[in-house]
């Protein structure tokens, strides 16, 4: 199955290669260069990170620590250059044990930024040292992730050891300081140097979190970016989850339905992954809180791959494909459900695997429909690449290959602010193009087949409105009657499809140069009818009689080349006296002006005629 996969793929590289990698290119581009800007540091933490690692590099390894000094120029600092680390390969040493080791032996080596630790079975120590220089703040100390699943951090005053717990197995209700990330106060003590130690717990994935410290006021205003940043991406999700219903209610389209379970599965998804689930949702939950992370995720992968599967179709041009997709699919169901009974290090592993799994058979299916699809089908391919994209590098940060950074945490979310609204784009171009038929058909007792305007009962219905108007308030309408003179030329010379053309380019101009308010009909094969509502003036309906013939001599690619629209326009106010003795009905007008449009005399035929003004 995979060879014959693979086969398909190679046969279909030479269609539409180009806009499709065009296509991918951009979202890349687009993705790449949203996370320069939300991940660019501030001037003075750039300068701080610089002036760090040059102390490290000038004190050498295990030979000393930069203590940090916490001082009024200092809201922010990233301190993982400052900052040394163990790892506890038997991962029960207490606080204790670990200070009489740590004075026997050199434990600590420095760390760099966001660097890679392996902690599965394991516990990671960090250790920095640092002095507040101004005691007018309270400093903090955060750990920016949300999904570490034990952090304690110690430090000892008056030969007792403090200690300050959070993390997924902690409530948050319980943690020192709510929030999405684990964070702590560090000692108000500002006599001398306080050691500070950080103790990690993290399985089944490869811990990478930077650590920062800030000062208050910092710390709340790096806090209400961050939110204001996911209340952005979380209410786009939570609108768009409200207009899928509502249009899937109202048109009876499943397709929304089926977005709409995606958009839920990939809400909740990001909500357990950036910690506001946590915070929010279930807070008194800590199990969970551990579970929803590894679990959600294949939620997320399950929807999105029953969106694609029942929108874009793979079984109609390529069952193979679409076999694959439904295996991924019960394996990623199979997998999630021993997450639930016996979360293990290779249940994470197996999900890894699925889900680059699932961003091979989407980008299969993407290009499948690119370059075998219609409009609405192209525009879901483009949708889905920027989220497989971003996607790739946590998939590759959960693998231990890279480092954490801004792109490992928010990619996914940015991606899939990307795709959301694409997305919904293409579904509402497809439910457009399956209604416009239904539509048709419940406007054909009204309107004309061909052309879309009102037909001879619906435009006779609407004149005897304006009769009773005009009687009523003693004012004056207009019909401008409108005559395709060329439609058997172009029927005879080039066949009827470019008649049809020609009379349906003449309803639209006709369209564009009516109101609102006024009445487009079409007569016969080349007859049209343009009722002006009243009051109307002789000065405003030469106007628009005028603008119609004008309309006319505009090119058009529709037509063969040379040709234009030849009109004959015959124009008269009503209701006219000497149509009023035929009669006070609608048909009576309009026969009077039909009757005086055919009349002839040996005056040549003039293409734009006024009758009774």
């Amino acid at each position: 199955m995979f060879t014959k996969l693979l086969l398909l793929v190679w046969r279909s590289l030479a269609a539409s290669r180009k806009h499709f990698v065009h296509t991918l290119v951009q979202c890349i581009a687009v993705l790449a260069f949203a996370t320069a800007t939300l991940a660019l540091p501030s001037a003075a933490q750039t300068q701080t990170q610089t002036n760090y690692s040059a102390a490290a590099a000038q004190l050498g390894p295990s030979t000393a620590e930069p203590t940090i000094e916490l001082g009024s120029q200092i809201n922010e600092i990233a301190i993982d250059n400052a900052s040394q680390y163990w790892v506890d390969d038997a991962s029960n040493t207490t606080i204790e044990q670990l200070d009489a080791l740590h004075k026997g032996t050199q434990l600590f080596v420095p760390r760099r930024t966001a660097l890679s630790h392996a902690t599965h079975g394991k516990v990671l120590w960090l250790k920095f040292k640092a002095q507040i220089t101004d005691p007018q703040s309270q400093w903090f100390v955060e750990l920016s992730s949300s999904t570490t699943d034990d952090v304690t951090l110690y430090w000892r005053s008056n030969n007792v050891w403090n200690r300050l717990h959070a993390g997924d197995v902690v409530p948050r209700s319980q943690w020192p300081v709510q929030g999405r990330f684990s964070t702590f106060r560090l000692s108000q003590s500002n006599a001398q140097p306080v050691e500070y130690y950080v103790r990690i717990v993290h399985q089944r994935t490869p811990f990478s979190a930077p650590l920062h410290i800030y000062r208050d006021t910092s710390l709340v205003g790096q806090q209400q970016k961050e939110n204001l940043f996911l209340g952005i991406y979380f209410g786009l999700l939570l609108m768009l989850t409200v207009t899928c219903f509502a249009m899937a209610s109202a048109l009876r389209d499943n397709n929304f339905m089926h977005y709409l379970v995606y958009l839920f599965a990939i809400g909740l998804s990001q909500a357990a992954y950036t910690g506001l689930a946590a915070q929010y949702l279930w807070p008194g939950w800590p199990r969970w809180s551990n579970t929803a992370t590894f679990f959600l995720p294949g939620l997320a992968t399950i929807a999105g791959l029953w969106f694609v599967r029942n929108t874009l179709k793979p079984r109609v041009y390529m069952p193979t494909l679409d076999k694959t997709i439904v295996l991924l699919m019960l394996a990623q169901t199979v997998n999630m459900g021993l997450e639930l009974v016996a979360p293990s290090r290779w249940g994470f592993h197996m999900l890894t695997v699925l889900s680059l799994a699932t961003i091979v058979v989407v980008y299969c299916v993407a290009w499948f429909s690119w370059t075998r699809g219609s409009a609405s089908v192209r525009w879901v391919a483009r949708g889905f690449l920027p989220v497989v994209i971003g996607v790739v590098p946590q998939l590759l940060r959960n693998l231990g290959w890279i480092d954490s950074n801004f792109f490992t945490q928010y990619g996914v979310m940015l991606g899939s602010a990307i795709e959301i609204p694409i997305l919904f784009y293409a579904l509402a171009l497809r439910a457009g193009a399956r209604t416009a038929g239904v539509a048709r058909a419940a406007g054909l007792p009204t309107q004309d087949v061909l052309t879309g305007l009102s037909n001879t009962r619906d435009l006779l219905r609407q004149i005897q409105g304006a009769l009773t108007r005009a009687t009523r308030y003693h004012h004056q309408y207009a019909l401008v009657l409108i005559e395709l003179d060329n439609y058997a030329w172009f029927v005879k010379e080039h066949g009827r499809t470019i008649g049809d053309t020609a009379l349906v380019l003449l309803s639209t101009r006709l369209q564009l140069v009516a109101r609102d308010v006024d009445t487009a009909g079409r007569l016969d094969d080349n007859q049209f009818v343009l009722l002006i509502e009243g009051p109307c003036k002789p000065s405003y309906a030469a106007k628009i009689a005028a603008q119609i013939s004008a309309s006319a001599h505009r090119p058009s690619d529709l037509l063969p080349v040379g040709a234009s629209l030849k009109l004959r326009i015959t124009c008269a106010l009503m209701p006219d006296p000497e149509a009023l003795e035929l009669g006070d009905d609608a048909k009576a007008q309009l026969g009077w002006l039909l009757a005086h449009s055919e009349a002839t005399d040996d005056e040549p035929r003039k293409v734009l005629r006024t009758l009774n003004f």
